[in-house]
């Protein structure tokens, strides 16, 4: 067929791997009333997609000041004792980043973006919010499971389709940007000091990765996605990059709502966080069985990636180091690179800065 004849720039062995493995599967159509089709489960940022759309959303969020929380609410999100982070003393980051916020307040809550944007707090808040983001995920005391739900509740206020709209808005204007890196900077007095952080900018889907779930589809697999971004946010981005996805098999950080499909503060009661061991969760209570193909490319798809009973691996080379870096040598896994300087795959194991 034309989807097996179009290989992209896979690494030859890894498509091989996975087209002589797919030979081994009973047709389409053919698995009996007491055998479940074979299913594919994918992390979604920097696996499906070049750049992480989680991370492109929050950066658009707050560089718009685009927020309906209130300054009382953002106080209860950012823990009032904690180490100091990266050097920084805690209370006085905390304090600082609260202080800007609550001067920026009554222009947000206004709808007066450009004043906001103006205001000499601005530069201050949203270099230091990004500062705090970035660094606490490497935090022994926060890290990422702290930072993936706060990500999700800074969100609230918002309905959904409001949501949804901004969503799409950041992917179109994403797509539109270059692939690169820039620094947001500002000068605060001792200790802070000078704060600096950088953000990526531009977002592309994989078109291998396209290919790869049309290809398991005809196969007969069902194609999943448990991604460590809000769940509503992949399911609306994903069909609109041509990922051929449904939204019941979309999985990701899920916050509570209230009547009106109105996002609140809070993680939804009873669900897993889809971080390392809550994706395995994940696929235990919402879809059930063993994935044959799993697809990851960070720690927070470690536990997925080496789950027992699970066919083929894949993992994108970003090279990493922390866990994720110990699964580039063994011999199961199917290591992907890629070219990051044009966000798109190579035809290697490697990868290029």
């Amino acid at each position: 067929m034309e989807q097996e004849k179009r290989t992209g720039n896979w690494y030859p062995e890894n498509l091989a791997r996975i087209q002589e493995a797919l030979t081994r599967l009973p047709a389409a159509g053919n698995h009996s009333g007491s055998t479940a089709p074979p299913f594919a489960v994918f992390d979604f940022d920097n696996t499906c997609i070049f750049r992480d759309i989680g991370q492109a959303v929050f950066r658009v969020q707050l560089l718009e000041l685009h927020y309906r929380i209130n300054p009382q609410t953002l106080a209860t999100l950012i823990p009032e004792k904690a180490q100091d982070l990266a050097g920084r003393p805690w209370e006085l980051l905390r304090s600082t980043i609260l202080q800007h916020y609550q001067e920026l307040w009554p222009l947000i809550q206004a709808e007066k973006k450009e004043e906001a944007q103006a205001h000499p707090a601005y530069p201050g808040f949203v270099t230091l919010f990004y500062w705090y983001v970035v660094n606490a995920r490497s935090a022994p005391e926060l890290g990422p499971r702290y930072v993936l739900a706060l990500l999700a509740k800074i969100q609230a206020g918002f309905t959904l389709t409001e949501l949804q709209a901004f969503c799409t808005r950041v992917l179109d204007e994403a797509q539109q940007e270059p692939l690169a890196v820039f620094t947001l900077q500002a000068e605060f007095p001792a200790p802070l000091g000078s704060m600096s952080a950088r953000y990526p900018t531009g977002l592309q889907p994989f078109a291998e990765m396209q290919e790869l779930m049309k290809l398991f589809l005809h196969h007969g697999l069902r194609c999943y996605v448990v991604s460590a971004s809000s769940e509503w946010l992949v399911q609306t981005v994903a069909p609109r990059l041509g990922f051929p996805l449904t939204q019941d098999n979309i999985f990701g950080v899920r916050t509570t709502l209230a009547n009106g499909g109105l996002v609140l503060p809070q993680e939804e009661t009873n669900y897993p966080l889809t971080y390392r061991e809550g994706k395995n969760a994940i696929i235990d209570r919402f879809i059930g069985g063993t994935p044959w193909f799993v697809a990851g490319d960070a720690d927070t798809d470690y536990d997925m990636l080496t789950r027992p009973g699970v066919c083929l691996r894949l993992l994108i080379n970003r090279n990493l180091s922390g866990l994720i870096g110990k699964l580039y040598q063994r011999p199961d896994i199917l290591l992907q690179g890629i070219d990051q300087r044009n966000g798109c795959f190579r035809p290697s194991r490697q990868s290029i800065a």
